[in-house]
């Protein structure tokens, strides 16, 4: 059930700092350190292990914040969209899997839109349907035509050596990635950072966990691409949806039971170092010859068709699939190619490869369990520089199951 909402903590207050023109940051430019911030204990938390199937979530994907205050949740796992209100009390839910005018075939995200409708995203396919606050379908629209990218057309996308997750409209894809190609690309383990996009327009930055910690660190960048903060939030929650110092998202506990969870930002009296690939500390692989980037993609999307066709062949043995490299007898992971899985189980898997000397990020996403909008079994890489989605490429992989 809902729980009662705890004393607000107080509002951080962030001192931005001055931000640059593009191309006129240097590592002088930027602090040696960051002011920490935290999360403290939630003021708002909605689910249950057992109880009415309202407030029982089985697969969120999405939870954000509607345009009159109440909470939007796409449960994947039972293909509904749930409402509450600011309290955290149930309001209504509806959809289903089918074919049907306001049924799924596979639900994903839902985006605010407006004040008095909302968005929602089915896995595959591209389609949206744009619901008001009741539940009423107003209409379905394609993905492309809101995104204008027909290579990741929902807002899990990759650009460079970043995986970005919001700014599904045209207009906010753009403003980001000229945000993004201010910044250096991350080049040490992993080759690659995964981002979340406020309402605001700025960054999140998943900066990587550092062994037996116990809560994860991002790092707040404004919109402009100007770092202004370490934020430590707790473990086993992932941010859906930021704005100001209002945070929604999932909070997954005991027995992989998930739980939707509001914070607010809470100041502290600590700081922390900016990350070293921000100040450029991460330099690229010199040789005496420039890399030929059509090369080492190619390479890279080799190696993800030779890893999809080992992972079939684990998945006949063992009935999942595996984040183990050394598991995968049937592959040889390629000279300076780096990877890294994003999920493997035995609904499905995805993998990112990276390589030091360009900028630019391949991935697969195969099975149920895949990044929304992208297409299973396609190979797909961010476009190296420059706005145009139409500089991202793919390639279709060859197997099958």
């Amino acid at each position: 059930m809902a729980r009662p909402s705890a004393p607000r903590a107080a509002a951080a207050c962030l001192a931005l700092l001055a931000a640059c023109g593009p191309g006129d940051r240097t590592a002088a430019d930027l602090p040696a350190d960051l002011p920490l911030l935290t999360l403290g204990e939630p003021y708002l938390e909605i689910g249950a292990v057992d109880g009415p199937e309202e407030y029982v979530l089985a697969a969120v994907e999405s939870v954000v914040r509607l345009g009159d205050g109440s909470i939007g949740v796409s449960d994947a796992g039972s293909t509904r969209i749930v409402v509450y209100d600011e309290s955290g009390a149930f309001v209504r839910g509806w959809g289903q899997q089918g074919e049907g005018p306001t049924e799924f075939r596979s639900l994903a995200r839902l985006y605010p839109f407006g004040t008095d409708s909302l968005l929602a995203a089915e896995r595959y396919g591209g389609r949206v349907a744009v619901f008001d606050l009741e539940g009423g379908l107003g209409r379905w629209v394609d993905a492309v035509d809101i995104s204008g990218d027909t290579t990741f057309v929902l807002d899990s996308w990759l650009h460079g050596r970043f995986w970005i997750d919001g700014a599904l409209p045209a207009d906010a894809r753009a403003s980001t990635r000229a945000t993004l190609e201010r910044l250096p690309p991350p080049r040490l383990a992993p080759g690659y950072r995964r981002i979340r996009i406020d309402r605001e327009g700025g960054p999140w930055v998943q900066e990587p966990s550092q062994d037996g910690a116990s809560r994860d660190a991002w790092t707040r960048l404004d919109a402009s691409g100007t770092p202004v903060a370490v934020v430590e939030m707790p473990s086993r929650f992932r941010p859906t949806s930021i704005s100001g110092d209002d945070l929604l998202g999932v909070w997954t506990g005991e027995s992989d039971v998930q739980f939707v969870r509001a914070y607010r930002l809470r100041a502290t009296d600590e700081s922390r170092p900016v990350p070293g690939w921000l100040r450029g500390d991460e330099s690229a692989v010199t040789s005496e010859a420039a890399p030929d980037e059509a090369e080492l993609t190619s390479l890279m999307i080799s190696a993800i068709k030779v890893m999809a066709m080992a992972q079939e062949m684990h998945y006949s043995r063992n009935l999942s699939y595996t984040p183990s490299i050394a598991a995968l007898d049937e592959f040889e992971e390629p000279e300076g190619v780096e990877i890294d899985f994003v999920a493997a189980n035995t609904r499905g898997w995805a993998a990112v490869f990276t390589h030091p000397a360009i900028d630019r990020l391949c991935g697969l996403a195969y099975g149920f369990d895949i990044p929304p909008g992208w297409t299973p079994g396609k190979v797909v890489c961010g476009p190296v520089t420059g706005p145009s989605p139409a500089a991202a490429t793919s390639a279709e992989d060859g197997s099958s199951r």
